[in-house]
């Protein structure tokens, strides 16, 4: 039997997955297109040849780091919204919260180890990730524009627009709050010319 790090094989299968995942989020963070499994054992402390005990590949650290990050952003954005009180602050809080996620975990790098992890849960993931995210944004222009279909669809477009500039400024390394301030300084601004009509 090998020799264990933890009172249990469970909790030693356990812990030496969770290193494997540590490894694989450093590798991502530095360069999301280069992942290799010996990179990977390297950082975590085991045998190259060791990594197929724990994972079935090298994609499936890359869809395990994503999964670390998707559900807390997905719920953290969500409990933002229930505390918003109007279509107008509702938008806005959409914005903010996003950028507060986007920081906290560094969008950039995240959003490119999901696109080029190729599984089709980790797609299906991302995109209802995406489509829960901008219903709840497209809900709140609704009932600000009077459900008037082409005038929502453009208004949340302009949203997602303007929170898209946003993240690329934080990945470019723009300070967090100057960013957050300008860009739902943008997203309020929007909400009032559109709303005034």
């Amino acid at each position: 039997m090998p020799k264990i790090d933890a009172p249990t094989v469970a909790e030693h299968r356990a812990n030496v997955r969770a290193r494997l995942v540590d490894a694989a989020e450093a590798a991502l963070r530095s360069d999301p297109t280069h992942l290799t499994a010996g990179a990977v054992t390297t950082a975590a402390g085991i045998a190259r040849n060791s990594i197929y005990r724990y994972v079935d590949s090298v994609d499936d650290l890359r869809a395990m780091v994503v999964d670390r990050y998707l559900p807390d952003w997905l719920a953290a954005v969500a409990a933002a919204m229930e505390t918003a009180t109007t279509p107008e602050e509702r938008v806005v809080t959409w914005v903010r919260a996003n950028l507060e996620q986007a920081a906290g975990t560094g969008h950039g790098w995240l959003m490119e180890a999901a696109r080029l992890a190729p599984s089709a849960s980790m797609d299906e993931a991302v995109d209802l990730a995406h489509s829960g995210m901008r219903s709840s944004l497209a809900d709140a222009w609704n009932e600000l524009l009077d459900a008037d279909t082409d005038r929502v669809r453009i208004a949340a477009g302009l949203t997602v627009g303007i929170l898209d500039a946003g993240f690329r400024q934080l990945d470019a390394g723009l300070p967090v709050a100057v960013v957050t301030e300008t860009v739902v300084d943008a997203a309020r601004a929007v909400v009032t010319a559109l709303r005034s009509r």
